[in-house]
């Protein structure tokens, strides 16, 4: 035992223990005051929970919408940065439910004094239940740092019991490929046999596919799709080996801390416990949070997008306690999961196999009439158990010569993972009755530490899930028996069909569904609660049905799908238009002097001048163009250019080639002696020299541009009415679009720029 490091008054760069230098937790995490307290502009985007899903969606909006600040929250601490199998023997393992003092027999927590505390460092139960559950991880990644890394896609049939519309976002080609494509090759899955290939997985495919012919219930033998990238993406690039959501985003969070805090797009704060969302006219206006245990308030905008992604139970949970309706908590799913190993003789799979140290892996697909099922198939040639040598890292030629010396008999150890569906009910009016069906979650009589009720969750097997389990179980030990030739003496039966616990699973989905509306889901097809107009879910809560595959690669697709449409949103789209530009000033160059600074929130501010800043991306001729702007001062003074051709580096072109929509409620006319005010052709709304605006906006507000350019008539409008219009213009018809900086002192900032072209 070593003395627990003790907070002192004394600031220091990086922490240290007697045995470590926290480099990793001062260079990815901050502290509270760091994120929220550093002058910066309000957050875009918060997201509770740096799981597998928030992680993922954090570093999407990040990376999507480049000038959006981006607060990411988790009532855990920094543990590791990989996945635990990625690393050496660390010593840190996944847990499961609590166990009786036997240690044979899975019990529940049904009380705050069952709770059997921190496992493992990082695991701990935060809900309550009559069936054992293995509970959270908590720390940064979450349960990414240790899930199997199975990924396989929702079928056909399983996606028929979801709305067509995210069917279709799931399945339909696109430039980049759908969008399980897409999530497949950035988590590894796509390239599925540069990871398992050689004569075991050629042998065990071509076996499993004629003995697969003798079981009904089989619909399909697939290549496992694992989520381990063990061959490059390109040349001189280096493979992820298994994946885990906490290597994108530690990259994201050091990029994003190469700027000054009130600058920084992305911060992690952990320890961090959300317990509760306030609400006012629909959307959530402040965060209350536990920070090592000391409450604090975050108050945000409206336009603000918070995002619950603390597992489906947590998630709920927060969700029942902030702003509860009947159906919340409603379609609660898991898995029916069982496990088979059997060592089959060398020479009833292929007689030719050689005898060495080789891994395979395969994915059964099948179905009955009350649901789906799949196993997933792991073999190993040798001596240890199938995931012994498939999910280890061995960094020493020493100890690989010693392993592959024990990997000689003739037997090969196969595992059958059977993975079934439960069937969710939606019904709000159904009785909700501990121990029976159907399956819910709901808000307990317990406690935790901070005062805020735990989590109830109801989870049992009904007649239909049972009969199903039967059957996923006899399709096991059929496929075995096929395998060994119906041999018996081929066969060696380790462990008969072993049921887990529906606790163990850690795939509770659906209590969040989407759906068209609030009669009959929770969330929208973008994972947007219908009644919160600022609210989103990540994760398989948002899952209608469940299926019998894995909920990894689903809730990652919808989590990507949900971090587009808030940056999508915040970037300024609207029907028919498009935003110039991804936020900030990407795409964008400078000509003359001066600049633009990026004060995130998809805002960036004019300094110094004169000079234009021009999107270079693309030419326009008829459009209508929408910004927002807002001035700091009387004297602010800026403009909108459009039309004009490339200026270079001369800021002068788009003066006497394009047309400015003025922005200075001086109406100040430089060309008189003395410069003189109030001059009309020179005020805010002012084609400028060309026609005249007496629009006097407010100092300070948002106010919205709308600019047509059709043919030879410009119109401007000014928060929806019009200020000035030329007609027949006769300069330019087609050029780019600007923005003006003119002197040092004026701060006029601009967001939403969007753009709809017309015919």
């Amino acid at each position: 035992m070593i003395n627990r490091l003790v907070e002192t008054n004394q600031g220091v760069e990086v922490q240290e223990t007697s045995l470590a230098i926290d480099v990793l937790g001062r260079y990815i995490g901050s502290t509270w005051d760091e994120a929220t307290m550093n002058g910066g502009i309000d957050f875009d985007v918060v997201v509770i929970g740096a799981g597998m899903f928030g992680a993922y969606c954090a570093e999407k909006i990040y990376r999507l919408g480049p000038n959006l600040r981006v607060l990411v929250l988790d009532a855990g601490s920094l543990l590791v940065t990989e996945h635990v199998q990625n690393l050496a023997r660390i010593g840190l393992n996944a847990v499961g439910p609590k166990k009786d003092p036997t240690g044979k027999f899975d019990v529940p927590v049904v009380l705050n004094s069952d709770d059997p505390g921190t496992r493992e460092r990082v695991w701990g139960i935060p809900m309550r239940s009559m069936t054992p559950i293995s509970g959270l991880a908590y720390c940064l990644g979450g349960r990414s740092l240790y899930w199997g890394g199975w990924s396989p896609r929702l079928t056909d049939a399983d996606l028929k019991n979801w709305p067509q519309p995210i069917a279709t976002y799931l399945q339909s080609p696109s430039h980049a490929g759908d969008a399980y494509e897409r999530i497949e090759k950035e988590i590894g899955v796509f390239d599925k046999t540069d990871y398992i290939s050689g004569p075991l997985f050629d042998a065990l495919h071509k076996k499993f596919v004629s003995a697969s012919a003798g079981v009904a219930t089989v619909d399909g033998i697939e290549d496992a799709p694992l989520a381990v990238q063990a061959a490059p993406p390109a040349s001189g690039l280096f493979s992820f080996d298994k994946w885990s959501s906490m290597p994108i985003l530690t990259d994201a969070v050091r990029e994003a801390s190469t700027r000054p805090d009130w600058q920084r797009r992305l911060f992690i704060v952990p320890r961090a416990h959300v317990t509760k969302l306030q609400t006012n006219n629909g959307a959530v206006t402040s965060i209350e949070v536990r920070v090592n245990g000391q409450q604090k308030f975050l108050t945000i905008r409206p336009t603000c997008a918070v995002v619950l992604a603390s597992s489906t139970i947590e998630a709920t949970r927060l969700a029942y306690e902030s702003f509860p309706t009947p159906l919340i908590g409603r379609n609660l799913m898991a898995h029916l999961r069982s496990n088979t190993v059997v060592r089959i003789h060398r020479s009833a799979i292929d007689p030719t196999l050689p005898k060495r140290l080789e891994a395979a892996a395969l994915l059964v697909r099948g179905s009955t009439l009350k649901g789906r099922y799949h196993l997933q198939v792991t073999a190993a040639a040798g001596a240890g158990g199938s995931e012994d040598v498939m999910f280890r890292m061995i960094p020493d030629i020493d100890v690989l010569d010693q392993t592959l010396a024990a990997q000689q008999e003739d037997w090969i150890v196969i595992t059958l993972r059977g993975i079934g569906e439960m069937n969710g009910d939606r019904n709000p009016n159904a009785n909700k009755q501990t121990g029976q069906s159907p399956n819910w979650m709901d808000l307990s009589d317990q406690t935790d530490e901070f005062g805020v009720r735990r989590a109830w969750v109801n989870l049992v097997a009904n007649q239909d899930d049972n009969s199903l389990w039967n059957t996923m179980d006899k399709a096991a030990i059929d496929l075995a028996n096929a395998l060994a030739n119906n041999d018996p003496t081929k066969i060696q039966i380790i462990v008969q069909p072993t049921r887990d616990g529906l606790g163990t699973t850690h795939h509770e989905a659906g209590t969040l569904w989407m759906g068209v509306n609030s009669n009959d889901s929770v969330t929208n097809f973008d994972g947007r609660f219908h009644h919160v107009s600022n609210a989103y879910v990540a994760g398989p809560a948002l899952f209608p049905t469940l299926g019998s595959a894995n909920p990894s690669l689903t809730a990652i697709a919808l989590a990507r799908r949900s971090a587009e449409a808030i940056v999508r949103e915040r970037l300024g789209a609207e029907p028919g238009f498009v935003p110039l530009g991804s936020g900030g000033i990407n795409g964008w160059k400078m000509a003359g002097s001066g600049g633009f600074i990026e004060l995130g929130g998809n805002i960036i501010e004019s300094v110094d001048g004169i000079g234009l800043l021009w999107f270079t991306r693309q030419q326009f001729q008829n459009f209508i163009l929408r910004v927002d702007w807002r001035a700091s001062a009387l004297d602010d003074n800026s403009g909108i250019f459009i039309r004009f051709p490339d200026p270079g580096n001369d800021w002068t072109i788009p003066v006497t080639q394009g047309y400015e929509i003025q922005i200075d409620n001086t109406g100040k006319n430089p060309d008189t002696n003395p410069p003189s005010f109030g001059d009309a052709l020179h005020n805010t709304g002012a084609l400028y020299k060309l026609a005249g605006s007496t629009a006097t906006p407010a100092i300070g507000q948002w106010h919205t541009y709308e600019i047509e350019a059709n043919g030879t008539t410009i119109t401007v409008r000014l928060d929806g009415q019009q200020v000035s219009q030329l007609q027949n213009a006769n300069r330019s018809p087609k050029g780019f679009i600007g923005l003006q900086n003119h002197h040092a002192g004026s701060r006029v900032q601009f967001t939403r720029l969007r753009i709809k072209e017309l015919p």
